[in-house]
C-alpha cells in the first residue's frame, strides 16, 4: 500500500464530515496510525494519537480540548477496541467511534456483542476508500 498523502474532502467518510475538530486515532501498527493521521490533519483536523488503551486513556484524560471522534482499531495490543470506545465514552458520552478493522462487520457484532455498534471502516482502507459509497 502506497503512502496516503492526498485528501479528496468529497470521499470523507460520514462520520467524519458530520463533525470534524479532534480525532484521537488508536491503531497499533505504526504506518497506519501514521497515514490514517497524515490524511485527517491534511484535511484540517486536529488529531491525537495512540498505538494501545494505555497511551489512548493517557491521551484521553490530557487532552486540553474535547475529542470528538475516535478512530479505533478493533483489536488492539492490550484490549479490543470497543471495549475502550465503550470506556471512553463513559467519560465522554457523545463521543463518535469509528471501529477499523479487516473483520467483516458480522464478526465484530457476533464477537463483542455490543448493544451500541459503531461505524466500521473495513482494512484495508484509503482516502477515498473511507469515503461514502
Amino acid at each position: 500500500m502506497k503512502k496516503l498523502t492526498q485528501w479528496d474532502e468529497s470521499q470523507t467518510h460520514p462520520e467524519i464530515q458530520r463533525l470534524g475538530k479532534t480525532v484521537l486515532v488508536i491503531e497499533d501498527e505504526a504506518f497506519v496510525r501514521e497515514s490514517t493521521c497524515e490524511i485527517l490533519r491534511s484535511a484540517g483536523y486536529h488529531v491525537l494519537q495512540a498505538a494501545n488503551a494505555v497511551e489512548a486513556r493517557r491521551v484521553f484524560s490530557s487532552a486540553t480540548t474535547p475529542i470528538d471522534l475516535l478512530v479505533c482499531d478493533a483489536v488492539l495490543p492490550d484490549t479490543n477496541g470497543m471495549c475502550l470506545a465503550q470506556l471512553l465514552r463513559w467519560h465522554s458520552p457523545r463521543l463518535r467511534t469509528i471501529i477499523a478493522s479487516g473483520y467483516p462487520r458480522s464478526v465484530l457484532r457476533d464477537q463483542f456483542r455490543l448493544a451500541d455498534q459503531p461505524q466500521v471502516l473495513s482494512k484495508p482502507y484509503s482516502a477515498s476508500s473511507a469515503g461514502p459509497r
